[in-house]
């Protein structure tokens, strides 16, 4: 393994980027990666791979702030595959291009298969919006996860977004994503029309309190007697008040108890 430190590279004139649509640099994990880097400097070199070996792979290139870089320019760069947070840590923490070390990876795998196995060694191990946008990244023709990938921006949790596109919580999931980004075939039973129909319903919900995964559990159970489509048209008929009302109930018993009277009052039960 040949490392270099970020200086030799700099000197190459060599810039260093990030991937688009990888896993979001997160402010807490910088953090912990700072107050280490004070205590003992970087540790574990960084793994790169060559800007043109990324864009080749079929991925796109970013700055480490988040600007779009042309595929044409890829050979100015090289992209981290493994340690972005650290690289980020690094640069905030302003420590020395001497003291930043890299080293290129040379494996026969794909820039996406590296950064779908590189998370399996990570510190700080990914959530499930990481495995969704990551997965997105290596799928983008995909259309579930171009739908799922939408719901995550809104800030649903997996265990939700699976409940919405599947009905059940344990089809979507972090582990099948994982499958996914290391080109694997997996299946995912969903359904578009039905969560699209779901998320119609909701539209005067705020996305917060759609996320919890209250409600869709709700028309879960309603939708087990009648079907979600009566049970989804009843949903887009409860009043603002009542939406008010619900949204400000604490604990969840008590808020899915209120959904499903204002629903069934809907359905003129």
């Amino acid at each position: 393994m040949n490392i270099s430190t970020l200086k030799d590279i700099k000197n190459a004139s060599i810039n260093v980027c990030f991937i688009q649509g990888n896993r979001q640099v997160s402010n807490k994990n910088v953090k912990s990666k700072t107050a280490s880097i004070d205590k003992y400097g970087i540790l574990v070199p960084l793994m790169y791979v060559k800007g043109t070996k990324a864009v080749k792979d079929g991925c796109s290139l970013m700055t480490s702030d988040g600007k779009p870089i042309p595929s044409e320019e890829a050979d100015k760069y090289i992209v981290i595959v493994d340690g972005q947070h650290r690289y980020s840590a690094a640069i905030e923490k302003s420590v020395s291009d001497e003291e930043i070390y890299l080293f290129e990876s040379y494996a026969k795998a794909s820039t996406k298969e590296l950064l779908a196995e590189a998370n399996n060694v990570e510190v700080e191990k990914w959530k499930g919006e990481d495995y969704i946008a990551g997965a997105t990244l290596a799928k983008p023709e995909n259309e579930l996860l171009q739908f799922a990938n939408s719901l995550s921006l809104r800030g649903f949790p997996i265990s939700t977004i699976s409940l919405i596109l599947c009905w059940d919580k344990h089809k979507f999931t972090s582990k099948k994503l994982s499958k996914l980004m290391k080109g694997e075939t997996v299946n995912i039973e969903y359904n578009f029309e039905r969560a699209r129909t779901f998320l119609d319903a909701m539209s005067n919900f705020t996305d917060k309190f759609v996320a919890k995964n209250y409600a869709i559990n709700v028309v879960i159970d309603l939708s087990s007697e009648m079907g979600y489509k009566p049970v989804c048209e009843a949903l887009s008929k409860i009043s603002e008040t009542t939406i008010q009302r619900i949204e400000g109930i604490t604990g969840e018993e008590n808020v899915k108890s209120f959904l499903k009277d204002a629903i069934n009052k809907e359905l003129g039960k």
